[in-house]
């Protein structure tokens, strides 16, 4: 009987090893093969820049910051991926932009008046680029023309849609030429140096710059600039875009305007990077002669002011755009008006100013 006990409980015992076994068996396969854990979080795909076009109103030799912003990454660090496109004038850029061909524009302030006062065209600048209006008539040194009022009877060279032959009502006007004894050559933009240069024409509206250019041809010019002897002490070019652009995306305008500041700054603070840069993406021009031309616009205050150093870059004072709305008022003898408020805005700009 007790032999008979002994043999069940070892039995039982077995079993219950067997038992045991098993489900440790079963539990550590169990644990095998359940999956890892999963911490790193799944790839992100890249965020889609926002792709835009800014349109000069001249040729790509005229705005080496925005190769700077391009290149120095300032508006891809706004999300932006800005297409550059070369003009044909301010008035034809103005066109461009009322009519969405492209979000962002480089045109003349006193353009953009005429084209709100004429047209009506819903367009507003949104961040100035020349503290002033650099334009002016270049005139052959020993040409015996001495002062403005000795243009008359002489042939001057400008294109039809340029911003110079514009205003050269205004600086008529302010100089007492009769401008009836002036003959405007009208050429295509890229043939104006060489009509000049040729001897064709008596002189060229133009802008400072091209003194460099032509004493790099061995020809010394005289520059009688719009702003002085025209009284003409108003904003240059600035960057403009659609009213409805500013109501639809203004993030969008403040992003692009954000890296366009940055890009003044830069070229500003490093010319001979900046002119690098320009020559990468323009490769026709002449990197030395256009280092010159561009410390000259530096030193000539052209891009920075007192505004800019007391507002940030880009800045536009009431009083001064009312300024440049009153000089197209009186060069063309328009009958009405317009408040400054319709032609430009600072809304845009960045809320922590960039300084030069």
């Amino acid at each position: 009987m007790m032999q008979k006990r002994k043999i069940i409980f070892m039995t039982t015992l077995l079993l219950v090893f067997l038992v045991l076994g098993a489900w440790g068996c079963n539990n550590q396969n169990s644990q095998e093969q359940e999956p890892p854990v999963q911490n790193e979080k799944p790839e992100q795909p890249p965020i889609k820049k926002d792709k835009v076009i800014l349109q000069f109103n001249w040729l790509p030799t005229e705005y080496p910051v925005t190769y700077v912003s391009l290149e120095k990454g300032f508006w891809a660090e706004q999300n932006l991926d800005v297409e550059i496109i070369r003009g044909y004038g301010s008035a034809d850029t103005a066109a461009k932009i009322a009519t969405k061909k492209a979000e962002f524009g480089m045109i003349d302030m006193g353009t953009l008046v005429l084209s709100k006062t004429n047209e009506n065209l819903k367009i507003k600048a949104v961040a100035n680029y020349h503290t002033y209006h650099p334009a002016g008539v270049i005139v052959r040194a020993d040409s015996g023309i001495n002062s403005p009022k000795d243009l008359e009877g002489k042939k001057i060279v400008t294109t039809a849609s340029s911003a110079y032959r514009f205003f050269w009502p205004a600086y008529c006007k302010a100089q007492g030429i009769d401008e009836s004894k002036v003959e405007l050559l009208l050429v295509d933009p890229v043939l104006q140096e060489p009509t000049f240069v040729r001897g064709e024409a008596d002189g060229w509206l133009s802008d400072n710059q091209n003194i460099t250019v032509l004493r790099s041809l061995g020809i010394e010019g005289k520059f009688f600039p719009y702003k002085s002897d025209g009284k003409l002490d108003r904003y240059g070019d600035s960057i403009i875009v659609h009213e409805d652009l500013l109501v639809e995306n203004p993030d969008l305008v403040r992003r692009f305007v954000a890296g366009f500041v940055k890009g003044i700054k830069y070229a500003v603070d490093n010319p001979e990077e900046a002119v690098a840069i320009w020559k990468k993406h323009v490769p026709e021009i002449d990197q030395e002669l256009f280092l010159k031309i561009w410390k000259d616009d530096i030193a000539a205050s052209v891009m920075i002011s007192d505004e800019s150093r007391a507002h940030g870059i880009g800045w536009m004072s009431e009083d001064k755009v009312r300024k440049t709305i009153e000089s197209v008022i009186d060069a063309y003898n328009l009958e009405h008006s317009i408040a400054p408020e319709e032609v430009y805005t600072t809304e845009f700009l960045p809320e922590e100013p960039v300084y030069p």
